[in-house]
This record gives structure tokens, C-alpha cells and sequence, in this order.
């Protein structure tokens, strides 16, 4: 019986022992099948060339460039090594593009202005964007309507997301060891513009990528985008890029790539089939454009209507180099509107956009804007007002912190032939004797400059008025003691309403008055006297809100006025006041 056990646990034990050879057997054949293939594929010119410096070995070099120490029976075999315990300083070494390792790296947000939301890799909450930012791979970018964002990646190359964009980071990734990189931007609505670092290494990859095309750089500025129908549009301003499309196209049929190079653009319709090669459209003239803003609310770009063109994509920024963008956005109509600016110096950049969607080069144009101090709101006299006699009274409500105005008339509508030129009004009350015939006045606020300077705001809109012969002398009115009526009026644009409240207040908590006009005039009758603050906010055909004028302060005073209503003036024609 123990004879016969022995005989069972030997054979056992010769089975295991068996098991544990054929497992070893197949590890080393699988092992040495690997690096015979590795050793017999033909070297790639993606692979990373090295050369060895004193000291060096292939175990270091092989935890240096692909993350893991064992490498180095592949690389000796790849590379033909007898004897890797020796090798001469200088002998290079190649390490397969296959083979290197890949660290997760950042994208920086270089600069973000507007409403831009981003989402974490496996996060449904967004958080906002803000400048100097780490963004991993996996990070969602939502840029609204007003916002632009332009990121610094790993190589150093800059991209940039405008208005209505949303993209993915799918790999941000680097190797530092051999300064290679690897970038791929899934773009999914809206577009990417970028500026991609020629590659150091030929097994890094720069890649935009959308669910019809994909383009890969080397050293390029170009830009993509998912038009309104679906269709994605490349186009190139400097380099080139291999643009591709991701499906097969009807009928397996068709051209599936093209190379753009410099100055031209393709297209992929929704169905996936590549268009042919086409030029950019001709950069924009910009000499229509102002050379500067007055206006506190907008700023209106007046576009040329230029035959083949569909529309304009336009960004202003606070730099010549166009990279602190501050708007930016696309329009098709004549006239592009954005929010109203700070004053300052501006650069505008425009891009004429032709039937395919695809983008000309940049024009560029400065752009002044001096809006403040706001041009105070006018009273009196009333646009188009029929003055009789002589004498005529000049007022305008008071801007809050604004300490003197300028005020002119003129008989022509260009202010060229001035008759009165007044910059040194502490209050915005004028009267003047004129005689009879057609005039027009204007008035600006006048603030001081961080050096103590006048700082003049532009000028209110003109307002024409009319000086008439006074009539034949009348019998003495019948006197009443109504109080004065509030009355304003304003320069308007066609199609725009206006916001208009008054308040006993600055806070305007206390309102005596508050509704949308079309038209740029108000009276108010029968308010007591004392002051009055006066606010009015544009609001665009499309119902866009500028915001609120600065607040104004108009002062009620009671005057004497006959039984018809009108106001007793005095020989010089102006209103007399009740004591």
C-alpha cells in the first residue's frame, strides 16, 4: 500500500512538474516570439533616436523613454545589440515609437472672457473657467455666446475657442524625455483655430477632431469648424494639414483626404463626402469701419456687402496681437453689434466667410472708443422747435459726477460755422439771443483725466431748432400757477426702444415714472418741483438691453403760465419763474 502511494504522489508531483514546464515553455516562446517580431519590424521614422552617453545603459534608457525597466531585452534586440553591458558612448540607439510612454499632462487657460463653463472627466456639474487654469484630458469646454478662451498646450502650441464652441480634451499628453507630445481635440459644435509648435519629435501627434474629419499638424495655423448643416470645413493661413474624413463615402467611392496647404480650405458635407480644394476668400476691407466708438451701449461694425461673401467672423481685442480677446462673434447682416466697451484702444479682426463656411485671413483695424463722459440728456429747446422772438434758453440734465459741459451752436448741421463754442459751463444752462433762421446746438460733458486734464466726452446727437419773428403784440395773458412740466429728449436709432425711468432718487428706489417708447422725446406734466433722476437703457431690435445711462438729475421749476397753458416769458422771451 505504501509502495502503491509513493508511486501515485511521484507521478503527481511528475505532473505538476510537467505543468509548471509547459507554462514556462509557452512564456518563453511567447517571450522570445515578441522579440524576434519586435526585432524583425522594419524601423519606423516615428522612432526616437538616441545617442548613448557615457554611463548610459539599456536597462535606463529603457525606464527613461517607455516607463518600464524590462524593456531592455526589446530595444537590445530591435537594435541588434550583441553585448548590452557594453556599449560605446555616441552608438544610437533607436527606441520604437510603439514603445514610449506618454505621461498625462495640462492645458493651460491662457486668457477666458465671456460665459465659459468647463466639466471635468465623469463630472455633470460645470464650474466656471478662469484664467491660469490646469485643464487635464478629459476636460469639457462650453464657450457661450459671449465668451473665448485660448489655451497653452504642453508644446506650446495656442488654441483658441471662440463664441458658441464646445470641445473635448481627449489627450494631453507628453513625454519629456524626448519632447514629444501628444494633443487630440475633439471638437464637437462650433470652432477651433489654432496655432500648432512644429513637432520635435516625429512621434508626437496634433490632431482636431470631429464625427466627420479629423486634421493632424505639424507646424501650422489653421482652423476647423461644424458648420449650421452639419458639415466640417478646414482651411489653412499658414503650413499645412492633412485633413481626413472618418466615414466611408456613399458608395466607397470618392476622395477621403486632402493636404491643404497654405491659403486653401476643404470641406466635408454631412454625408462624409470630401469636397475638392478651394482658395480662401479675399481679407475684408476695414476702412469702412469708424475709426471711433462714441456710443456707451453698442459697438456697431458697419460689414462691406461683398459679392460671394456669407458673412463675417469678427473678434476685438485689448493687443495688436489679437489675444486677450474681449468680443467676439459671427454675423451674416451688413452690421455686427456687440455690448458696449470700456474706453480705451482697441485692434478689430475680421474674416470674410464665403458659401462653404470657409474663413479669409485676418484684416485688422484699430478702434478707439471714447463714450465717457456721457453726453448729458437734452431738455430744451425740443428737436425741431419753433422759437418766437429772440432769446432762447439752452438746458440739459446733469450727469452724475460731471462738473462743467460744452455746449456750441451752429447754422449748419456739420458745426462748421460755430456761433457759439462754450467748454466752460458749471451748469448745463445756456441762454442765448439769436436772430431769426434755423439753427442747431449740441452739448458734451467735460470730466477730468488721471492727470487733471479736461477729459471731453462726445458730443449729444444734433438738434435742430427755429428762431421765428415774434407776432403782432397781444393783450396781456391771464396768469395761472401751474408747475412746469419735465421734458427731455434724446438721439434714437431706427428700430430701437427705450427704458426710461425717473425717480425722486439717485437710487432710483422712488420712481415716478417708468416706461418703454419708441420714440426719443418725453413730457412729463404736473410733477412738483424739486429734482428729478433720469436713467435710459437701449434696447436693440433683437430685445439685447444695453445697460443704463448714467443717471441724470433734472430739476422742475415752477413758471407762471396764462389760461392756455403756455408759460409767461419776459421781453427777452424767457419763461418767468413763479416766486
Amino acid at each position: 500500500m505504501r509502495a502503491a502511494l509513493s508511486e501515485l504522489a511521484a507521478g503527481a508531483a511528475s505532473r505538476r512538474a510537467g505543468v509548471r514546464f509547459a507554462r514556462w515553455s509557452l512564456g518563453v516562446h511567447l517571450a522570445l516570439h515578441a522579440a524576434l517580431a519586435l526585432a524583425q519590424a522594419p524601423t519606423s521614422p516615428q522612432d526616437l533616436v538616441h545617442a548613448v552617453q557615457p554611463g548610459e545603459t539599456l536597462f535606463g534608457l529603457a525606464t527613461r523613454y517607455t516607463g518600464r525597466s524590462d524593456r531592455w531585452l526589446q530595444l537590445r534586440d530591435y537594435n541588434g545589440i550583441a553585448d548590452p553591458h557594453r556599449i560605446a558612448p555616441g552608438t544610437r540607439v533607436r527606441i520604437p515609437a510603439a514603445l514610449l510612454s506618454f505621461a498625462p499632462s495640462f492645458a493651460t487657460v491662457s486668457h477666458v472672457t465671456g460665459s465659459v463653463r468647463q466639466f471635468a472627466a465623469q463630472d455633470v456639474q460645470p464650474q466656471p473657467l478662469q484664467p491660469g487654469a490646469l485643464l487635464a484630458e478629459g476636460t469639457r469646454i462650453e464657450v457661450g455666446a459671449d465668451g473665448y478662451v485660448r489655451l497653452r498646450m504642453s508644446d506650446g502650441s495656442t488654441v483658441r475657442i471662440p463664441a458658441n464652441s464646445q470641445v473635448r480634451l481627449v489627450s494631453v499628453r507628453r513625454q519629456d524625455a524626448s519632447q514629444a507630445s501628444d494633443t487630440l481635440i475633439q471638437l464637437e459644435t462650433g470652432r477651433v483655430d489654432a496655432s500648432a509648435q512644429p513637432q520635435r519629435n516625429k512621434a508626437s501627434r496634433f490632431e482636431i477632431r470631429t464625427p466627420l474629419a479629423v486634421a493632424s499638424v505639424r507646424g501650422t495655423e489653421f482652423g476647423v469648424a461644424i458648420q449650421a448643416d452639419a458639415a466640417v470645413t478646414g482651411e489653412v493661413t499658414q503650413g499645412s494639414i492633412e485633413l481626413r474624413g472618418r466615414r466611408r463615402p456613399p458608395g466607397g467611392r470618392g476622395i477621403r483626404q486632402h493636404r491643404l496647404r497654405e491659403g486653401q480650405g476643404a470641406r466635408v458635407s454631412s454625408a462624409g463626402v470630401m469636397g475638392p480644394v478651394r482658395p480662401l476668400p479675399q481679407a475684408p476691407d476695414l476702412t469702412g469701419l469708424p475709426d471711433t466708438v462714441t456710443d456707451i451701449d453698442f459697438v456697431r461694425l458697419p460689414l462691406p456687402a461683398v459679392a460671394g461673401i456669407a458673412a463675417y467672423r469678427v473678434r476685438i481685442s485689448t493687443d495688436p496681437s489679437l489675444e486677450q480677446v474681449v468680443r467676439n462673434g459671427v454675423s451674416a447682416a451688413g452690421e455686427l453689434q456687440f455690448a458696449g466697451l470700456e474706453d480705451g484702444s482697441y485692434t478689430v479682426g475680421a474674416r470674410a466667410m464665403d458659401d462653404w463656411g470657409l474663413s479669409s485671413r485676418e484684416s485688422t483695424r484699430t478702434l478707439r472708443v471714447k463714450a465717457r463722459p456721457v453726453a448729458p440728456l437734452a431738455q430744451r429747446p425740443a428737436p425741431g422747435e419753433r422759437i418766437v422772438g429772440s432769446a432762447v434758453e439752452f438746458a440739459c440734465a446733469q450727469p452724475a459726477g460731471v462738473q462743467r459741459f460744452r455746449l456750441q451752436i451752429a447754422s449748419d448741421e456739420g458745426f462748421q460755422a460755430l456761433l457759439v463754442d462754450d467748454a466752460a459751463l458749471t451748469e448745463c444752462r445756456r441762454s442765448a439771443t439769436l436772430p431769426p433762421g434755423r439753427y442747431f446746438w449740441r452739448v458734451a460733458s467735460v470730466g477730468a483725466a488721471p492727470d487733471g486734464t479736461p477729459d471731453q466726452g462726445p458730443f449729444s446727437g444734433s438738434r435742430a431748432f427755429e428762431m421765428v419773428e415774434p407776432p403782432p403784440a397781444a393783450p396781456p395773458p391771464k396768469v395761472s400757477s401751474d408747475d412746469a412740466a419735465l421734458q427731455l429728449y434724446w438721439s434714437a436709432q431706427p428700430g430701437y426702444r427705450y427704458l426710461v425711468q425717473v425717480a425722486r432718487d439717485a437710487g432710483f428706489a422712488d420712481l415716478v415714472h417708468a416706461d418703454t417708447r419708441t420714440e426719443a422725446s418725453l413730457r412729463l406734466a404736473d410733477l412738483p418741483p424739486g429734482s428729478y433722476h433720469v436713467r435710459i437703457q437701449a434696447i436693440a431690435p433683437d430685445g439685447e438691453a444695453g445697460s443704463f445711462s448714467p443717471p441724470q438729475v433734472v430739476r422742475i421749476e415752477a413758471v407762471l403760465r396764462d389760461a392756455s397753458g403756455a408759460a409767461v416769458r419776459d421781453t427777452g422771451g424767457s419763461p418767468v419763474r413763479r416766486q
